[in-house]
């Protein structure tokens, strides 16, 4: 079983397990049709968000997925025709990869960047593969941060209006050019191309838990 990682879990997941259920609940979104199936599989993993202590999370998630039902359901059949028609579809995809994403919010939250790549280097996952997913999987928290960063200093120098688009958009760009640089050089620093083999004081083992998810 994996160590305590991001929160303070009752629950812990090895990554091998959680990326096991990331197969399993794509697989069943895009093959099965059936709302009660969705529904029961949306209803499982808010009960693993909790389980595992994402209670705000799990309760994001419930009012999202709330929300895409009343829309599909009860908004769109009295609205126009036109707008209808287009947001259905929209709605319609957002609620076939909402497990999905419930999945991939689950893991990120719950296992550490290193914790995966143990796990996908236990299965023996190529290097062309988890050398990239390490760097992206980094990237959009590295990206979060310097979005709050931008706000801060908009706000200690007061641009509003039309202005704010720019401050925002700019900065972002460079950051999000600069960040990739940093990131692809701190896993080189790190060794993470060497061709050896890699030894970890990490020793993942699936649990009581595991089984159960």
């Amino acid at each position: 079983m994996a160590a305590k990682s991001k929160v303070d879990q009752a629950v812990f997941l090895d990554p091998r397990a959680a990326l096991l259920l990331l197969v399993f609940v794509t697989v069943v979104v895009f093959t099965q049709q059936s709302f009660y199936l969705e529904l029961a599989l949306v209803t499982a993993l808010v009960g693993l968000f909790l389980c595992c202590g994402l209670f705000i999370s799990g309760m994001k998630f419930i009012l999202v997925f709330g929300f895409l039902l009343a829309l599909q359901y009860y908004i769109f059949p009295a609205a126009p025709k036109i707008f209808a028609d287009f947001f259905a579809i929209l709605t319609a995809y957002s609620r076939k990869v909402f497990p999905c994403l419930m999945i991939g919010t689950f893991i990120v939250k719950t296992a550490p960047v290193r914790y995966l790549i143990l796990a996908m280097r236990k299965w023996r996952f190529p290097q062309k593969l988890v050398i990239p997913l390490s760097v992206t999987i980094r990237y959009f928290p590295a990206i979060r941060e310097e979005i709050g960063h931008i706000r801060d200093a908009m706000k200690l120098r007061k641009v509003t209006g039309a202005a704010r688009f720019e401050a925002v958009l700019v900065p972002l760009m460079f950051s999000a050019v600069n960040t990739a640089d940093e990131l692809g050089a701190a896993a080189v620093t790190r060794g993470i191309e060497n061709p050896a083999p890699k030894t970890s004081v990490i020793d993942p083992a699936a649990g009581r838990s595991d089984g159960k998810s």
